[in-house]
């Protein structure tokens, strides 16, 4: 007789996966750090380096300088004659930046305790939905497609399956037989089938350039069955088929969480993890093409 079937347990992973990634989440406030002065050697200019914190490929930066003659209490700005990184910034602003500002062009002196401030300005860059499509692979569902379409967020559709859809005679579990009610006796034998299908559909959310999160919920089913013989009192062989293993079939709420990269930007890679009213659990994997 066959013994009872157990799932490893990735309920530990799944919800460290999903902190962990909604952690990775760059919508911190925009703002300049480690800003730095120093006079130049013919004292008539400033120039000041600074760094902006969590920069976002989906935004246009623009930064000004503004002067402080009381040591930070309060500013007067933004300077007018100041060149370097400063204004509207044509490229990505990683790393370190300076600009550089001709003192007496804006004011007759600099008398004070003299500090000084860059303000970040931001602007949303506009991006057209694009759409994509996966084939998706599980090891219990291997004919799966994924389409999406995507933004800075998006949603998708995705549906799963073996095409394995199968009738049982009986139920069983890991002792045999549950609700066999004949005179004679039954056998199990070695042949195994599984009916497995998913209908998922969720939310899309950017972390990085070409790194998205996906999760999502709906329906799944994956259904183990044993292969049986039963024959009568005096041995005669009497039925053959297949019997649902109850112990170890799910059906209800589907719910999966993952990451999707976009290979070049154009070809969607994804992993995921995947259950069955928390009971069965599998990985997710897909390939595709965005378009």
């Amino acid at each position: 007789m066959k013994k009872n079937l157990h799932y490893i347990s990735f309920a530990s992973l799944y919800l460290f996966l999903f902190f962990a990634i909604c952690c990775l989440n760059p919508l911190a406030a925009q703002r300049a750090t480690d800003v730095k002065f120093t006079l130049s050697p013919d004292q008539t200019k400033i120039d000041v380096s600074y760094h902006i914190s969590s920069v976002s490929d989906d935004l246009n930066y623009s930064s000004s300088l503004w002067l402080s003659l009381d040591g930070g209490a309060t500013f007067i700005g933004p300077l007018k004659y100041v060149t370097g990184d400063v204004n509207q910034l044509k490229l990505l602003p990683t790393g370190k930046l300076n600009i550089s500002w001709d003192i007496y062009k804006d004011v007759d002196e600099l008398v004070g305790k003299v500090a000084f401030q860059v303000r970040i300005e931001t602007q949303k860059i506009p991006i057209k939905p694009t759409r994509f499509w996966m084939y998706q692979f599980t090891p219990t569902a291997p004919l799966g497609f994924m389409y999406g379409v995507r933004k800075y967020r998006g949603g998708y559709g995705k549906i799963q399956t073996n095409l394995g859809f199968h009738q049982a005679d009986y139920k069983a579990d890991g002792r045999g037989l549950t609700n066999y009610s004949g005179d004679g006796y039954w056998v199990i034998g070695e042949k195994d089938k599984k009916s497995s299908l998913f209908v998922t559909g969720g939310y899309l959310h950017k972390i990085k350039p070409s790194i998205f999160c996906y999760a999502g919920l709906g329906f799944g089913m994956n259904r183990l069955y044993w292969d049986y013989k039963s024959f009568s009192a005096d041995d005669a062989p009497d039925k053959s088929g297949y019997v649902l293993v109850a112990d170890n079939s799910y059906i209800g709420l589907a719910t999966e969480f993952g990451l999707i990269y976009f290979v070049k930007n154009k070809y969607p890679v994804s992993f995921g993890v995947q259950n069955i009213n928390f009971g069965y659990w599998t990985i997710s994997t897909g390939l595709g093409y965005k378009f």
